[in-house]
């Protein structure tokens, strides 16, 4: 079964950001307000979720917690403000860490965050060597996190990456193949059991992995508005168990936020109920225009679903879309 890369993710930077409040405030850890933030942190990392007026990202985020901040105040009116003050504050450090912003000297970092958790936060604990605990921590959390993005790296397939001309922040993607196949193959053989039944089924698996990577890249710098269309196997259809295996892989808001399938317009009126249940359940399709389709502007508008909409110059119907283009809602691709 293929893996969920962000949710695994998500995990790992939760996992090491509880660690690191935890050893921080020692005795004064609260661990239910702790978590509180942490999950707002996230949900404002990386969902992107809460105030969006903020140019800055790590603004973005700050804004979010100061939210959480007075909400939990209301929610716990007999806890001292100190304790949502300083799990606040924590975050000057988070950021850092988690490289929303950038460490340009880890030393001198870690020597403020320790000054500072004795004169601002006033935690007094004698934890033998906090100043050597706190470097090795983050460089290792640096490393879990380089060594997580790397691992899917593959010399045998790559992400050929193009950008839809005229079209902002929207890019599609193929996947191609480094290994060396014996010469007797010709590339057209080559090319079509690549792209047909089993073979194509079984590399969605690879390029949705490798593309999940991107995304997590792009997410970790701030980047929500780039977009991703990709291919998708029409066998699938009719293969519930690897098509669930297959989208296991996207199976995560942010991803989806980022990541349309390619499907052909027939192939979306045979299959209407599945698409539209996979729909409910966050994944994102743009629609080919196939000659199958009647261009006019009511079944256009049926399309309102999707947010691209694919027309091939080769479709009959080329002209005519073009003549509604100004009445849909849509974003039209002709360049494929």
């Amino acid at each position: 079964m293929a893996s969920n890369l962000m949710e695994q993710y998500i995990k790992n930077t939760t996992k090491f950001i509880k660690s690191f409040t935890k050893m921080f405030f020692a005795e004064k850890y609260n661990e239910e307000i702790s978590n509180e933030f942490i999950s707002t942190y996230i949900e404002s990392r990386i969902y992107s979720y809460g105030e969006s007026e903020q140019r800055f990202f790590y603004r973005r985020i700050y804004a979010s917690l100061v939210k959480k901040k007075k909400e939990l105040i209301k929610q716990f009116p007999k806890l001292d403000e100190r304790v949502f003050e300083d799990n606040l504050k924590i975050y000057q450090f988070i950021f850092y860490i988690d490289g929303v912003r950038p460490i340009n000297d880890i030393d001198e970092f870690v020597r403020l965050v320790c000054s500072s958790r004795k004169t601002k936060f006033e935690v007094q604990d004698a934890i033998k060597n906090f100043q050597g605990r706190v470097l090795k921590a983050i460089k290792k959390y640096h490393e879990e996190k380089e060594d997580f993005l790397k691992k899917y790296e593959t010399t045998d397939f790559s992400l050929d990456i193009e950008k839809y001309t005229l079209i902002d922040n929207t890019y599609k993607v193929n996947i191609d193949y480094e290994f060396k196949i014996p010469y007797i193959y010709s590339n057209k053989v080559i090319d079509e059991v690549f792209n047909d039944g089993t073979v194509n089924e079984d590399k969605l698996i690879i390029e949705y992995i490798l593309l999940t990577i991107i995304c997590i890249k792009d997410i970790n710098k701030g980047n929500f508005a780039t977009k991703y269309l990709v291919d998708f196997a029409k066998t699938l259809y009719k293969k519930q168990g690897k098509l669930k295996q297959t989208l296991k892989v996207l199976d995560n808001s942010a991803i989806q936020d980022k990541v349309f399938l390619k499907i052909e317009y027939q192939d979306f009126e045979e299959n209407k109920e599945l698409i539209y249940s996979l729909i409910k359940d966050g994944y994102r399709f743009a629609i080919i225009i196939d000659d199958t389709f009647t261009p006019n502007l009511i079944e256009l508008k049926k399309l309102s679903i999707f947010k691209y909409m694919l027309v091939p110059e080769t479709c009959k119907h080329y002209e005519k879309i073009k003549e509604f283009e100004r009445k849909i809602n849509n974003i039209i691709i002709y360049d494929l």
